[in-house]
């Protein structure tokens, strides 16, 4: 039995179809719009109001389209939905979310379909979404109270949590067993290797620190506390940038200075330190197949860097740094010996 709809429902309901089942390579006809309404609600629209509710949308820049067939090309002509993401930017903020190491498997899958739904039923998006994700459901509402806390200029106090060898987060505790609670004042929420961080500074020292976002828990805000400058600390004396402290860290590691580093290299390994120490490195007596560098990073950062990329880098400056690298290599060829 077909309902005669209420004329205020049809533009609503045309604009609904056109959402759901047009895109840009998949225009639809009056007559098929027509027949999905029937099929759909159960509502019959006659010829006369569907055309001209079409046009309204048209005039009203609803992000409904049209197009006349193209004889020359054969491409179809019709009606269709333009969507604010294409396939391919929806394919690419999913595949972010298949790549993050912070979101829960629930919430991921979540978030993927709320993003297919932004477009047609024609994208469809394959995945394999590994159900082996972090398990802190907390942490949309961390990101929530850690912004309100930033914009607010307060403390905030949280547990952090590590693993278990029972592949589990714990509590980290105080010797007496009792859950520590950390006091931080927090900067800046980031993401960078596919992890969220919060930077912050810590109740007791003048040293920022970094906190995985994923391992935060029970988040309160200390409404009576106000943060600690980041003036207040000498480093940071005239202010905190953000991209300096992401270029020096990029493992996030945190605690030593950073410091200048003269390196030489394969002309090979030239994106390597582009990619990960950025491109305000330097980079001076060129050879035929290699080069040498200066770049600021943090210590500990670039002994692992080092490490990762021995096959095609020798640190040549500081010395301390030098030692330190030549010991750890020392450690690891007596334990592979």
């Amino acid at each position: 039995m077909y309902i005669s709809s209420p004329k205020k429902m049809n533009i609503v309901l045309i604009l609904e179809v056109l959402k759901k089942y047009s895109d840009e390579n998949h225009k639809l006809t009056q007559k098929e719009i027509e027949n999905i309404i029937m099929r759909d609600y159960d509502v019959t629209v006659d010829r006369h109001t569907l055309k001209r509710n079409l046009d309204n949308l048209l005039d009203f820049n609803c992000g409904v389209e049209y197009t006349q067939r193209d004889k020359e090309t054969k491409t179809a002509g019709g009606w269709y939905f333009e969507h604010d993401l294409t396939e391919a930017e929806a394919r690419m903020l999913i595949d972010g979310l298949l790549f993050s190491k912070y979101i829960p498997y629930s919430e991921c899958k979540g978030l993927i379909k709320k993003i297919e739904n932004l477009s047609s039923i024609h994208f469809k998006s394959s995945y394999a979404l590994p159900e082996n994700r972090p398990e802190n459901k907390e942490i949309f509402l961390n990101i929530e109270e850690l912004l309100y806390a930033i914009s607010k200029d307060k403390k905030v106090a949280f547990n952090y949590m590590r693993y278990g060898t029972d592949k589990k987060m714990h509590i980290t505790k105080n010797d007496d067993g009792t859950p520590k609670i950390r006091i931080v004042s927090p900067y800046e929420i980031v993401i960078t290797n596919g992890r969220y961080y919060l930077i912050g500074a810590p109740e007791q020292g003048d040293e920022i620190f970094h906190y995985r976002l994923d391992q935060i828990c029970n988040v309160e805000i200390l409404k009576s506390q106000k943060r600690k400058p980041v003036s207040d600390f000498p480093k940071y004396k005239n202010g905190f940038k953000l991209d300096e402290y992401m270029k020096e860290r990029p493992y996030m590691t945190t605690g030593c200075d950073s410091l200048k580093v003269t390196i030489r290299l394969k002309k090979d390994a030239i994106g390597h330190v582009i990619d990960w120490l950025g491109k305000d490195a330097w980079f001076f007596d060129e050879t035929e197949d290699s080069l040498k560098a200066i770049v600021t990073v943090n210590e500990k950062a670039m002994l692992y860097w080092a490490l990762q990329y021995g096959k095609f880098v020798e640190v040549l400056e500081p010395q301390s740094l030098r030692d330190k690298i030549r010991d750890v290599l020392a450690d690891m060829s007596q334990r592979y010996a």
